[in-house]
């Protein structure tokens, strides 16, 4: 209501002040990674993840490009007054999801070394790397899953709900990678194991709160499973904003 009715400026700021904040801490992720792993494991494993940082980032553009073509479509239904039709909406874009990243988890899983053959990878943080990516593919479905809830969120005007979720994680990370590399010593699978986990919680924890979110909205008419036009739609969106995000971290791979 305050983005209809409310003052233009303060209601922009508003709500983009917590996505430029959660975007900062989505970066948070991979600098604690580098900032653990190089002072508790050694050069080469920092290496490691340095080196993995432009695969990484190659699905995270897949996750945000497919999140973007999910809230422009919920926003839309929203913003029309059609609930039910949201509400379909937003199963579907999880289904989608939940799918796509499966997927890609078996493809990244599969080419993970020969990736990093093609990039040059030095023969002394090799192991590591792919040790690192190989843990880090496992947790696709919950990394694609957090950040197209988080869309979703951003697409009902709640902005503020993401940012709590993503400082939730990023704090979660941060301390199991001290724990798990300085504790218990497992080295760069300790920083790729706290990433995992640390996902797999805030995807669990804000699907949980969408849902019960969602239950407090009243519509009229049924809400479907799955729509397949509305997927069309989706896609329409979601296919060049990939694109688009993913052309930097392409250059990345390709400099590297």
């Amino acid at each position: 209501n305050s983005m209809i009715t409310g003052n233009p400026v303060t209601a922009m700021l508003s709500f983009a002040l917590p996505m430029i904040m959660a975007n900062l801490f989505q970066q948070l992720y991979n600098l604690a990674d580098s900032l653990i792993v190089g002072n508790y494991v050694g050069e080469n494993a920092l290496a490691a993840v340095g080196a993995s940082f432009a695969i990484t980032m190659l699905f995270i553009c897949f996750a945000m490009g497919f999140g973007m073509g999910c809230s422009v479509v919920i926003s839309q239904l929203l913003g029309a007054g059609k609930i039910n039709r949201m509400k379909t909406a937003i199963n579907t874009a999880l289904i989608s999801i939940l799918a796509m990243s499966i997927v890609l988890m078996f493809v990244g899983l599969v080419i993970c070394r020969p990736i990093l053959k093609l990039m040059d990878t030095p023969d002394n943080i090799l192991s590591d790397a792919e040790v690192y990516l190989n843990i880090y593919f496992w947790g696709l479905p919950f990394l694609f899953m957090f950040n197209v809830i988080s869309s979703i969120f951003n697409s009902l005007g709640k902005s503020t709900i993401p940012l709590a979720f993503l400082i939730f994680s990023s704090v979660l990370n941060v301390v199991l990678d001290i724990y798990l590399i300085s504790s218990w010593n497992m080295g760069i699978k300790g920083a790729a194991y706290a990433t995992l986990i640390a996902q797999a919680i805030s995807a669990l924890f804000s699907y949980i709160y969408l849902m019960m979110y969602l239950k407090k909205m009243t519509h009229k008419g049924s809400v479907s499973f799955f729509q397949f036009r509305i997927l069309k739609n989706m896609c329409r969106v979601a296919i060049p904003s990939t694109v688009q995000q993913s052309i930097v971290s392409v250059g990345m791979l390709l400099i590297q």
